[in-house]
């Protein structure tokens, strides 16, 4: 090998090795948050998952786009449409699924509101939508975690069309529609009971 390939190839080793480093450097920066995809390795659970950015959005009433219709089967084998709360209720959506680590930690928030909500006797309607996996699974899940709000099916993860250009992008998300069907706040990631009752009640008063 002549002195000038030796030193390219010197050179060529240096900088695959600084690239390592600076990708382990990455990824133990990464592994700091509990929904990284690191962490996520590290569980051995849903390699790969990416969750919502946390971000919460409200659309002024004037706003807000066509009324939406969201339809399906629940898990416990009823019907039920969005259009049977026109007029009358505003309905939260969470998209969840057993797979989905922050979905499970954000439930005890939403069991506190739909409960409080109910015992105020607000005209507020809880509904989930049971992201990507069979009925069967989905509904053990809701026993083993004690859910008092229903939610529909979606094996097929197509329900989220209905909701169009306003569709969440992954769970765990939260929608929730004014009386007249429109989506009138939005949160991308694990929503908190005060983010979501101040969300509720911001709506029920537009």
């Amino acid at each position: 090998m002549t002195r000038r390939s030796f030193r390219y190839a010197g050179w060529r080793r240096a900088a695959v090795a600084l690239a390592s480093v600076a990708a382990l450097v990455a990824l133990g920066g990464c592994s700091s948050d509990p929904n990284s995809i690191a962490e996520q390795a590290k569980k051995g659970d849903q390699k790969g998952y990416i969750a919502g950015n946390g971000a919460i959005e409200q659309i002024p009433a004037d706003k807000r786009l066509e009324p939406i219709t969201l339809e399906g089967d629940t898990l416990d084998g009823r019907q039920w449409s969005s259009t049977s709360e026109r007029g009358r209720s505003i309905v939260v959506v969470n998209l969840w699924g057993s797979w989905c680590p922050p979905c499970i930690t954000e439930i005890p928030d939403l069991e506190k509101v739909w409960t409080d909500v109910q015992a105020a006797k607000k005209p507020v309607q809880f509904m989930g939508i049971d992201f990507r996996e069979d009925a069967q699974r989905g509904a053990a899940f809701v026993k083993t975690q004690k859910m008092t709000y229903p939610s529909l099916t979606d094996k097929s993860g197509t329900l989220i069309l209905a909701f169009g250009r306003q569709a969440p992008t992954s769970p765990p998300s939260t929608l929730i529609l004014d009386k007249e069907g429109r989506v009138a706040a939005r949160v991308s990631g694990a929503v908190t009971a005060t983010t979501l009752q101040g969300l509720i009640d911001d709506v029920l008063a537009s």
